[in-house]
C-alpha cells in the first residue's frame, strides 16, 4: 500500500512538473546511489539512508517540492518497471469529488497521501502561543509529537483541539492532511479531521517500553 501511494505521487510530481517519469525515477536511483541528482531543474537529495528505506528532499528553485520515504525494497524494483503502461487513474471515491483517507503507519508517510488515518500515542505537547490569521483573528496554536512505534510525527492542533488530547492519550485521527513546513512532514486535522482518544496511559511506561530517550529528544528539539 504504501510503496503504491509512493508511486503514483512520483507520476503526479512528473506530471504537475512536466518531467518524463523515467528520468525522474532514474533521478531517484542515481541520488539513492551518489547522494544527489538533478532533473529539469528539480534537485533531488538522498538525505538519509537506513536498512529498509531512504529519505529524500526533493527541491526546485530554492523551494521544497517534496519529502518523502521509499522501501529498499521500491527503489530496487524501479528499473524493472514499464512506464509505457502504466496509466495514473483516479480512485473510484475521488472520481465521486471525495477523496478516500488510507490507514498508514507514521514510518509511511509522504506527501502522496492527502488523506490519512492514523494510531498513535501523544508523547510531547509544546507550550500553546497565540498567532494571527491574515484575517486578522486570534488563533491558539500548539505542536504535540505523536508516535506508533515505528517513528514520530508532529500534529498541529489548534484552539479547541489542543485540550482534546493529554500526553500519555492513545489517539485515532481519521482524515488528517499531510502538509510541508520548512522541509518537514506533519499532520493536521483541517476542516475534516476527526480525533478521538481511544485510551490513556502514563506517558513514562509507554516511552519505557517503545521508545529510546534518543529518538525522543530528536524530535522535541524541532518542536515548535
Amino acid at each position: 500500500m504504501a510503496d503504491m501511494v509512493s508511486f503514483e505521487y512520483l507520476i503526479r510530481i512528473s506530471n504537475k512538473y512536466e518531467i518524463d517519469a523515467v528520468k525522474l525515477f532514474e533521478c531517484f536511483l542515481d541520488a539513492w546511489t551518489h547522494g544527489k541528482s538533478f532533473c529539469k531543474g528539480m534537485s533531488i537529495e538522498c538525505r538519509e539512508k537506513r536498512e529498509n528505506y531512504a529519505s529524500f528532499l526533493v527541491m526546485q528553485n530554492q523551494k521544497v517540492v517534496s519529502q518523502l520515504k521509499l522501501s529498499e525494497g521500491f527503489l530496487k524494483h524501479l528499473p524493472e518497471v514499464d512506464f509505457s503502461r502504466f496509466q495514473l487513474e483516479e480512485s473510484p471515491a475521488k472520481k465521486n469529488g471525495t477523496p478516500k483517507a488510507v490507514d498508514l503507519k507514521i514510518k509511511d508517510l509522504n506527501a502522496g497521501a492527502k488523506l490519512v488515518n492514523l494510531k498513535a500515542w501523544v508523547i510531547e505537547k509544546s507550550t500553546s502561543r497565540m498567532v494571527f490569521s491574515r484575517f486578522g483573528d486570534a488563533l491558539t496554536i500548539c505542536t504535540a509529537i505523536i508516535s506508533d512505534t515505528t517513528g514520530l510525527v508532529k500534529l498541529i492542533l489548534w484552539n479547541n483541539q489542543i485540550d482534546a488530547i493529554s500526553v500519555g492519550d492513545a489517539v485515532r485521527i481519521e482524515n488528517a492532511k499531510l502538509t510541508m513546513f520548512r522541509g518537514e512532514l506533519q499532520v493536521g486535522l483541517g476542516r475534516k479531521g476527526r480525533l478521538y482518544v481511544i485510551k490513556k496511559q502514563s506517558v513514562a511506561d509507554y516511552v519505557k517500553a517503545n521508545l529510546p530517550a534518543k529518538g525522543i529528544q530528536e524530535v522535541k528539539s524541532r518542536c515548535v
